[in-house]
C-alpha cells in the first residue's frame, strides 16, 4: 500500500478538529468488504462543509472507498441508488455500480459518517479537461437525460427529491426549509434591495409568486423520473475523443419532474463570455434562443405531453431568474460596468411574455 502523510488528513474545506479515516480504518473497511489486499490508495477530499463531509479514497484504481455524512443515506437510498445505476447500465451508460458486504450491506458506520464502498471507473472527467469541443459534450448528456426519461419515466420512483426540486424539498434542502430556487431568488431580492432596486424586487417577487402558484396546482400531475440529477462536467465521464460515456456521484440523484429536469440542463446562458455591454434585450435575446435550441432538441427524444409544455414556460422563468449560476452571474455583473444592462435585463424578466419562453 502506498500513500503519504498528506493522504491523512483533509483538505481545505474538512471541518477542523473532525475524524479523518487512518490506514488502519481504510484497512478495516476493506476487509468487511471482502477486499484482503491492495496496492495503492488516493484520497480526494471533496467536502464542502462540516454538514457535507465526502472522503473519497481510491484504491488501486478499482475501487472507491468512500466516508461521508450525507442527509438521508440510507440502506433504502443506497438500494435505490443501486437500482438506478442498474437502469443507466441498460441503456449503455457507464456509472459507478456499488458493492455490498458479504451480508448484503452497502453502509457501514463510522464515527459520525457513514461508509460505503463502489466502483472505481478509471476514465477521465470531463471537468479535468481542457476540452476541443465543450458545447458538443453539453448536447450528448442533454440528449442522454432525455433518452433516460423516455425509457423510464414513472419507474421505481425514490422517495428522495432531485436537486432541483421545486416544493417537495431535496434532502439537502430540508435545513433552509425552502427549495435551492426559492432560496437563490430569496438572494436575488436581498441583492437588488441592497442595491436600492426596490422597484425591479416587487416587480420580480410579484411575478415570482405568480408563476409558482401557477406550477404548485400543476406540478405533481407531470410526469417524473429518477436521475441522477447533478449532470455538470465533473460528473461526466469522457472516453479518448472526449465523447459523453456516463455519470459518477449520484449523492444528489432523485426523483424530478422531467420537464423541469430538462428545462434545467437546457437553462439560460447570458453571454458571459463577453464582459462589455451589448444591450439588455440582446443579452437576454442570446439566452432565450440558447434555451429554446437545447430544449428543442431535448424535446424530440422525450416526446412531452401537452400539460408539460405548458409547464415548462413556468419552470424555464425560474430557472432564468434563480438557477444558482444565473444568480452568480448577476451578483458578479453587478460589480462591474454590466451593472446598469443587467439591471435593465432583470426588468425585461420580470414582464417577459409566457409565449417567448415556449418551444
Amino acid at each position: 500500500m502506498t500513500d503519504s502523510t498528506e493522504m491523512f488528513h483533509g483538505g481545505v474545506n474538512f471541518p477542523a478538529g473532525a475524524d479523518i479515516p487512518q490506514r488502519s480504518d481504510i484497512l478495516t473497511e476493506l476487509n468487511a468488504f471482502d477486499i484482503r489486499t491492495f496496492e495503492t490508495v488516493q484520497l480526494i477530499d471533496s467536502t464542502h462543509d462540516s454538514s457535507d463531509i465526502r472522503l473519497n479514497y481510491i484504491i488501486d484504481r478499482k475501487w472507491v472507498l468512500r466516508f461521508c455524512n450525507a442527509p438521508g443515506m440510507t440502506e433504502k437510498r443506497m438500494n435505490d441508488l443501486h437500482r438506478l445505476i442498474e437502469r443507466y447500465h441498460a441503456l449503455g451508460i457507464q456509472c459507478p455500480q456499488f458493492h455490498a458486504d458479504s451480508g448484503g450491506r452497502f453502509l457501514h458506520p463510522w464515527k459520525q459518517m457513514l461508509c460505503y464502498l463502489s466502483e472505481y471507473i478509471d476514465r477521465p472527467l470531463a471537468g479535468d479537461k481542457k476540452l476541443a469541443d465543450g458545447e458538443r459534450l453539453v448536447h450528448e448528456v442533454q440528449e442522454s437525460v432525455a433518452g433516460f426519461a423516455a425509457e423510464y419515466s414513472g419507474v421505481d420512483l425514490s422517495e428522495t427529491m432531485g436537486m432541483y426540486s421545486l416544493f417537495d424539498l431535496s434532502p439537502f434542502d430540508i435545513p433552509n426549509g425552502i427549495d435551492e430556487k426559492e432560496n437563490n431568488f430569496n438572494q436575488l431580492i436581498v441583492l437588488l434591495r441592497s442595491e436600492k432596486e426596490d422597484c425591479l424586487a416587487e416587480r420580480l417577487i410579484e411575478r415570482h409568486a405568480q408563476v409558482r402558484k401557477n406550477l404548485k396546482a400543476v406540478y405533481r400531475n407531470l410526469p417524473r423520473c429518477v436521475f441522477q440529477g447533478d449532470e455538470n462536467f465533473s460528473n461526466v465521464l469522457i472516453d479518448e475523443n472526449e465523447r459523453f460515456i456516463g455519470f459518477i456521484d449520484f449523492n444528489l440523484a432523485g426523483t424530478e419532474v422531467i420537464i423541469n429536469q430538462l428545462v434545467n440542463l437546457a437553462g439560460f446562458d447570458y453571454d458571459e463570455k463577453h464582459a462589455e455591454p451589448e444591450g439588455a434585450q440582446t443579452r437576454l435575446t442570446f439566452a432565450v434562443n440558447g434555451f429554446k435550441k437545447d430544449m428543442k432538441q431535448m424535446l424530440r427524444i422525450y416526446h412531452a405531453t401537452e400539460s408539460e409544455i405548458q409547464a415548462m414556460r413556468w419552470y424555464a422563468w425560474i430557472v432564468m431568474t434563480a438557477k444558482w449560476p444565473a444568480l452568480c452571474y448577476f451578483r458578479e455583473c453587478m460589480k462591474g460596468a454590466l451593472r446598469n444592462e443587467i439591471l435593465e435585463m432583470l426588468s425585461l424578466i420580470a414582464a417577459i411574455p409566457e409565449e417567448q419562453l415556449f418551444v
